[in-house]
C-alpha cells in the first residue's frame, strides 16, 4: 500500500540562468541530484513547508517564495512505496550561507553536494535529476513568470 505525501520543492535561479540542485546519496548507495525541499509537517501549508525549508537546507531564513507548479511523483524509499505531490516554489531573496546547522541537515539527509546546473547541462547529463522533467517544467513556467 503507497503512503501519500506532500512536499515543498525550492527553485532556486541565478544571475546566469543556472538552477541549484543538491546530489542525494542513498544509504543503498543510489545516486540522484534535486531540487532541495522536503515534505510537509502536520498542520503546515505547502508556502510554509517551502519557507521552513529554505531555513533549514540553504540557511536562508528570509526568503520570498512564489508557487509555480504542482505535480505528482511516485518513489520508493527502502521498501516504502511513496505517492508524492510536490508544489515548486520560486525562491526569491536568497543566499545560501554554509552554517553548522544546514550542515548537519545536509549530513541527515543525505546531501552531499550543491551544484548549480545551466539547463542544457540537466538535459546531457546522465546522471539521475528528480523531477525527470525539470528543464521541461522550468522553461514553460519561467516563460510565464518572466
Amino acid at each position: 500500500m503507497p503512503e501519500f505525501r506532500r512536499a515543498a520543492r525550492l527553485v532556486l535561479i541565478d544571475g546566469d540562468g543556472r538552477v541549484l540542485l543538491f546530489r542525494h546519496v542513498e544509504t543503498s548507495g543510489r545516486e540522484f541530484w534535486a531540487t532541495p525541499g522536503g515534505g510537509l509537517e502536520a498542520g503546515e501549508t505547502s508556502e510554509q513547508a517551502a519557507k521552513r525549508e529554505a531555513a533549514e537546507e540553504l540557511g536562508a531564513k528570509h526568503v520570498n517564495v512564489r508557487a509555480l507548479w504542482t505535480s505528482q511523483t511516485e518513489f520508493s524509499i527502502g521498501t516504502r512505496q511513496i505517492v508524492q505531490t510536490e508544489t515548486f516554489f520560486l525562491v526569491h531573496g536568497h543566499r545560501i550561507e554554509s552554517r553548522a546547522e544546514v550542515d548537519r541537515v545536509h549530513r541527515s539527509e543525505g546531501i552531499r553536494e550543491a551544484r548549480w546546473w545551466s539547463l542544457a547541462e540537466i538535459e546531457s547529463t546522465g546522471d539521475l535529476v528528480f523531477p525527470s522533467n525539470l528543464v521541461i517544467q522550468l522553461r514553460a513556467t519561467l516563460a510565464k513568470v518572466g
